[in-house]
C-alpha cells in the first residue's frame, strides 16, 4: 500500500499565484515518481488490470493494489478561487494480480467489490475534505480514509470468504452499487455571501426635457458624491449630487445689468436600491432605482422637488486581489478600488415651475471594502 500523494492542478494564473506554485513543487514531484494508477472511473475491472506475476506459494486467488489519492482543484467563483479536495479510487495493474485458473468472472466480481469500496471511501473522504478550511488538514484525513478502508475490506474479505461465498459477495456488491447510485459526489458548489460598502465622487454632465428644459439650461460638471452597502447582489446607496447652471430666462442684477441667473441644483437620494446583474473580476453593472428630493437655489428663487430615477451604474476594478481559499469554509476582506460609470435619467417635478427628465452620464471612482462568508452547496 502506497499513501497518496498531491497532484496541483494547472489552473493557475501564472502571475498571481507562482509564489504557491514554488512552494507546492516538492510535493508534485512525489506525485510524479509514482506508479500510474488506473481509475475507478475507467469502468469495471478486466482481466488486463491485473499485470502482475502471482507469487508461487499464496493462499489467495488473487490480489487488487489499490489506493486512494487526492489533488487540488480550484474553481473560480467572482473574486475569489476556492480550493477543493478531489480524491482519485485507484488500481495499480503492475502489483496486481490474479492466480492461474482464477481469472474468471467471479474473481474479477469479487475484486470489482472491493474496488467499489474504495471508490465509496474516495467519496467520503472528498465529501469531508469539503467541510475543512486548510489544506494540510487533507493528509490526516487520507490517513483515517485509508485505515478505515483497509478495515472494511478485511471485513468484507472475512464475510465472503476472499470471495467464494457468492451469495454474501453479491448481496455487498449490490449494497455498495446502490450506495454508489444515491451519492454521486462531484464537484462543490460555493456560495459567495458577500458583504460590502464602498464611498465615491463622479463628476459629469446632464441635460433636461419638458418644461424643465426651459427653465434651466444644460450642464457641465455635475458632481455627485455616493456611499452604499450591500450584501450579495443587493445594494442600498445614498447620492448627494450638486448641478451648477443658468437659467434661460435674463434678470436684472442690482446694477441694472442684463445677466443670467446661476442656479445651484442638488439632488438627493433618500432611497436608493441597487441590484447586481454581473458581479465579474474586472466589472460589475448594478441599475438602481432611487427616490429623493431635489433643491434648486438661484437669484431668482428656490424650489422643492420630488427626483424619481432610474439609472444603470458599472464599475470597472483598477485590480483585484485575486483570494485563494482553502476548503469550502472562510472569509475574505477585499480592498476594492474601481472606476465606475453612471448612466442616470430622474424626473424632476418643481411644482408649478419645471418639470421633466434629467439624463445625465458621469465617470468617476470608488473605494471600499467586501468581506465574504463563503458556504457549500451541500448536492445531496
Amino acid at each position: 500500500m502506497r499513501i497518496g500523494g498531491q497532484k496541483v492542478a494547472e489552473w493557475f494564473r501564472p502571475a498571481m499565484l507562482a509564489a504557491m506554485l514554488v512552494a507546492l513543487s516538492a510535493v508534485t514531484l512525489t506525485a510524479q515518481g509514482q506508479s500510474r494508477g488506473r481509475s475507478w472511473k475507467r469502468g469495471p475491472l478486466r482481466a488486463e488490470d491485473f499485470t502482475a506475476a502471482a507469487p508461487a506459494v499464496d493462499p489467495a486467488n488473487s490480489h487488487l493494489e489499490y489506493d486512494i489519492t487526492y489533488s487540488l482543484n480550484g474553481v473560480d467563483e467572482g473574486l475569489n478561487t476556492y480550493l477543493y479536495c478531489r480524491g482519485a479510487a485507484l488500481v495499480y495493474p503492475r502489483q496486481s494480480w490474479l492466480a492461474d485458473g482464477h481469472n474468471d468472472e467471479a474473481e474479477l466480481a469479487y475484486n470489482q467489490a472491493i474496488f467499489d469500496l474504495v471508490e465509496i471511501y474516495r467519496r467520503h473522504m472528498e465529501r469531508n475534505a469539503f467541510l475543512m478550511k486548510k489544506r494540510y488538514q487533507y493528509n490526516p484525513l487520507l490517513d483515517e480514509t485509508l485505515i478505515q478502508l483497509n478495515r472494511e475490506v478485511e471485513a468484507l474479505q472475512a464475510a465472503t470468504d476472499y470471495g467464494r461465498d457468492s451469495v454474501v459477495l453479491e448481496r455487498i456488491r449490490r449494497k455498495n452499487r446502490r450506495w454508489l447510485n444515491e451519492h454521486a459526489g462531484g464537484r462543490p458548489e460555493f456560495e459567495s455571501r458577500p458583504f460590502w460598502w464602498l464611498l465615491g465622487m463622479e463628476a459629469g454632465m446632464a441635460f433636461n426635457t419638458g418644461s424643465l428644459n426651459d427653465l434651466v439650461q444644460p450642464s457641465i460638471g455635475v458632481t455627485s458624491f455616493l456611499a452604499g452597502f450591500g450584501w450579495g447582489r443587493h445594494g442600498i446607496y445614498f447620492r448627494s449630487q450638486n448641478v451648477t447652471t443658468l437659467a434661460r430666462d435674463s434678470a436684472y442684477s442690482y446694477n441694472g445689468q442684463l445677466e443670467l441667473p446661476v442656479m445651484q441644483r442638488s439632488d438627493f437620494s433618500l432611497l436608493c436600491y441597487g441590484f447586481t446583474l454581473f458581479d465579474k473580476p474586472s466589472y460589475s453593472i448594478v441599475p438602481y432605482l432611487s427616490f429623493g428630493l431635489t433643491n434648486i437655489v438661484s437669484d431668482m428663487a428656490w424650489y422643492d422637488g420630488v427626483n424619481y430615477t432610474f439609472g444603470i451604474m458599472g464599475r470597472y476594478h483598477f485590480h483585484h486581489w485575486h483570494t485563494i481559499k482553502d476548503g469550502a469554509k472562510g472569509k475574505a476582506r477585499c480592498f476594492t478600488p474601481s472606476a465606475m460609470a453612471n448612466l442616470y435619467v430622474s424626473y424632476v417635478n418643481l411644482d408649478y415651475e419645471g418639470r421633466g427628465l434629467t439624463i445625465g452620464m458621469q465617470l468617476g471612482i470608488t473605494f471600499g471594502v467586501r468581506r465574504e462568508w463563503v458556504g457549500w452547496v451541500d448536492e445531496e
